[in-house]
């Protein structure tokens, strides 16, 4: 198999690392809501605590995190540091998936 050129290569594991990020906040919506048995597709994403909707603002992965401080931005819950290390974890697996492939 032939090797990507090196701005390829980082490309590609940027954009894997996006679409991990992605799939790591689908990961954390069955993670959450598959044992409450609540629906993955409606409601919207919401607080657990104050269950007040997510603006998509505030729902992007990991920078949305930073951002608030882990915190809800309506009720100032803490939100468990599970989301980021998921969202993290998923992507870094993708990107070296797409990099080693």
């Amino acid at each position: 198999m032939a090797r990507l050129p090196g701005g390829a290569i980082v490309l590609t594991a940027v954009l894997a690392a996006l679409a991990g990020l992605l799939a790591g906040s689908f990961l954390n919506v069955c993670i959450h809501r598959l044992p409450r048995d609540i629906s993955i597709v409606r409601p919207r994403s919401f607080c657990p605590s104050c269950r007040k909707p997510i603006a998509w603002y505030d729902n992007i992965p990991l920078l949305s995190y930073v951002i608030l401080r882990g915190r809800c931005r309506s009720c100032g819950a803490a939100i468990p540091p599970r989301y980021p290390l998921v969202e993290l974890a998923t992507a870094a697996l993708l990107a070296a998936a797409a990099v080693k492939l």
